[in-house]
């Protein structure tokens, strides 16, 4: 066999061994991109099912989980816990998440965090990964929220709070690229889309500084 033979026999051996490895890394990856569709697809039509709007009358709908009825209506008086910029929407992917299951809102170290509707906190406590310092409040009807990567927390397990109070600073604790609010909304334990709570209210403006400012 001649060298240009022999070349042209490597050359296309490698062709197929190019191949080859290409069809295995399309196999491998198939699940991985089927679980990100499924986790971002998915997280969208729980958040749906969990948590709706009334379009006439702005109610807040919350259904059950295993039958998708409207098991209450309520009519919060809610607030954007903090303003800022939206670095992460509910459901993209971020360095940490598949998919993102709140909305992170960065910032200025030390600006004060409001809850975004009166309850009960639950939770107040540090971790040192994920969430870091954070947050859990109670807002009864199987809705609670949660204020994580804070720099400071003000409250305690047991303390009932108010939109208008502060619960902590913005910090960047936890897994944090940066000082950030990760802001989240759950209904029975599930991640929910918080802006389906928080309407047409300016992006970011806690309501006693819209009143102000209106």
């Amino acid at each position: 066999m001649s060298y240009f033979s022999t070349a042209i026999t490597i050359f296309s051996f490698r062709r197929e061994l190019q191949i080859v490895a290409l069809a295995f890394l399309i196999i491998t990856l198939t699940p991985v991109f089927a679980v990100f569709m499924l986790l971002n697809n998915g997280l969208d039509i729980v958040s749906d099912r969990l948590a709706t709007v009334d379009t006439q009358t702005q109610a807040i709908e919350i259904h059950d989980p295993t039958t998708g009825e409207v098991v209450t209506e309520i009519h919060p008086v809610v607030a954007w816990p903090i303003s800022g910029v939206y670095t992460a929407e509910f459901g993209v992917l971020t360095p940490y998440q598949l998919f993102h299951s709140g909305i992170d809102i960065a910032g200025p170290k030390g600006t004060p965090v409001h809850p975004f509707m009166e309850g009960t906190v639950v939770y107040a406590g540090e971790i040192w990964w994920g969430f870091g310092k954070h947050v859990i409040i109670d807002h009864g009807n199987n809705i609670t929220s949660v204020y994580a990567h804070l720099d400071k927390i003000f409250v305690v397990k047991g303390h009932p709070v108010t939109i208008n109070q502060v619960i902590g600073n913005r910090g960047s604790t936890g897994w944090s690229t940066g000082p950030h609010l990760h802001f989240q909304i759950n209904v029975y334990g599930l991640p929910v889309d918080p802006r389906t709570f928080m309407g047409n209210l300016a992006n970011g403006v806690p309501i006693e500084e819209a009143d102000h400012d209106h």
